[in-house]
């Protein structure tokens, strides 16, 4: 295949040596004539373990060029790759000034040179980005560029490792073509593959390294408090990591509502005291509560939107297929909800007040008083209210939902079910 790479930084020079050592023919571009040099010389314009002599090879082979102009890089290209810096602005936007400049040398090229291009996005931008690129091309080279990404995770020091080796190949694209030309180019790695739309690929990536920087804060902080505690940090986190059915898992990684119940929120602030007490600072571990209690203001300002004044939430336990209603975020939003004045019927067969004891009874009795009011039997009496809030899905539900002319919105998944649900976690 030939291949233009638009930016010979260290993600750019990195897949460029690494597509031409693949047995493709790379033309890559750059406006610096230094690093057009350097690469025409065989030689690495970066540190990178490796990366010397993979651009080495690729020059020896003749797969690789570099060039300073752009139109001679796409004269021949069939697939344009685009991989120039996206810095921060210092208020912490992307900076996508290179990015959009180098957009529009494309489009300029193409439109000199007559003929349509596959562009993929490399360089790590946010969708609204991604769409200042779309309007670029649309003005300048009308009908001309499919536009695409490719996140890339490579990480510095192990960049070539990771571009042949990597735990997944992402794919942004929604022309069929266009995906077609991606996965053959991928084709020779054993990793999955995964296709997705170009915004929703765009995110991954941050996703993934935000979630990177999670762990490593989250790790420092535990350990601060470990020593404070006179106790074995590395002993503790060692066996935390043996844990892959929750700790390091997809448990509790996908999109949904409030955490809630009898242990989270106790142990949380038990570790806050704690830290409090030995005048530690663990800004994350102490943002926690704040961020849980963020997800149901949210989605009481979107059933506030709605302007439904009868309301249905069906379920109210802190988690399905159990009774326990001690810090429920749900029993929470139906005390924000009262308190506002709307008009409440809870429905939650795994709930019987009758047979709530202990703990939870007096829990539900400092909280919502007035809870047995508000209980339905049957699912079927909330077939008059204005809006049905699905917290959690008996098998009931689906069937009932499916029947009933009510408006819903669904508070335990992140997408909608069926068109007639609106999604409120993680907007």
């Amino acid at each position: 295949m030939n291949i233009t790479v638009i930016g010979l930084g260290y993600v750019g020079t990195v897949s460029a040596a690494c597509f031409a050592c693949n047995g493709h023919r790379v033309w890559g571009a750059d406006i610096n004539p230094d690093k057009v040099r350097i690469i025409n010389d065989g030689r690495s314009p970066i540190v990178e373990s490796g990366l010397e002599i993979k651009v080495a090879q690729a020059r020896a082979s003749g797969r690789l060029l570099a060039t300073c102009d752009a139109t001679e890089a796409l004269r021949h290209s069939e697939m344009c790759f685009v991989a120039v810096a996206t810095p921060s602005r210092p208020n912490g936007q992307i900076d996508p000034a290179h990015l959009f400049r180098a957009c529009e040398q494309i489009a300029e090229a193409l439109v000199s040179l007559n003929r349509r291009q596959t562009v993929v996005i490399r360089s790590s931008v946010l969708p609204s980005v991604l769409q200042g690129c779309a309007e670029i091309f649309s003005i300048k080279a009308p009908g001309q560029v499919v536009l695409c990404a490719n996140p890339e995770f490579l990480r510095e020091g192990t960049a070539i490792q990771d571009f042949e080796d990597p735990p997944f190949t992402l794919l942004g694209v929604d022309d069929p073509d266009a995906e077609l030309t991606l996965r053959s180019l991928y084709s020779d790695l054993e990793a999955p593959l995964f296709v997705l739309p170009p915004r929703e690929a765009l995110l991954v990536k941050y996703a993934s390294n935000a979630f990177h920087a999670l762990k490593v804060v989250f790790a420092n902080e535990i350990g601060a408090l470990c020593r404070k505690e006179e106790v074995d940090a590395n002993a503790v986190m060692s066996v935390f990591c043996k844990d892959r059915k929750l700790n390091v898992s997809p448990r509790y990684l996908m999109p949904g509502f409030a955490f809630g119940g009898s242990c989270l929120p106790k142990d949380v602030r038990a570790l806050l005291y704690a830290a409090k007490q030995a005048d530690l600072e663990l800004p994350t571990l102490n943002s926690l509560l704040a961020s849980n209690n963020a997800v149901i203001d949210r989605a009481v300002r979107q059933i506030c939107a709605t302007g439904r004044r009868r309301l249905g939430l069906i379920g109210l336990s802190f988690k399905s297929n159990t009774d326990d209603l001690r810090e429920s975020p749900f029993v929470d939003l139906a005390e924000r909800l009262l308190g506002k004045g709307y008009e409440l019927r809870i429905y939650d067969p795994n709930v019987s007040l009758a047979h709530l004891t202990g703990a939870n009874r007096e829990y539900i009795n400092l909280v919502i008083p007035h809870l047995s009011r508000l209980m339905v039997r049957s699912i079927e009496e909330l077939s008059n209210c204005e809006l049905v809030l699905v917290a959690h899905r008996y098998r009931e539900v689906d069937g009932f939902l499916s029947e009933a002319e009510v408006s819903v919105m669904d508070l335990s998944d992140y997408m909608p079910r069926t068109q007639t649900v609106e999604a409120v976690a993680g907007d």
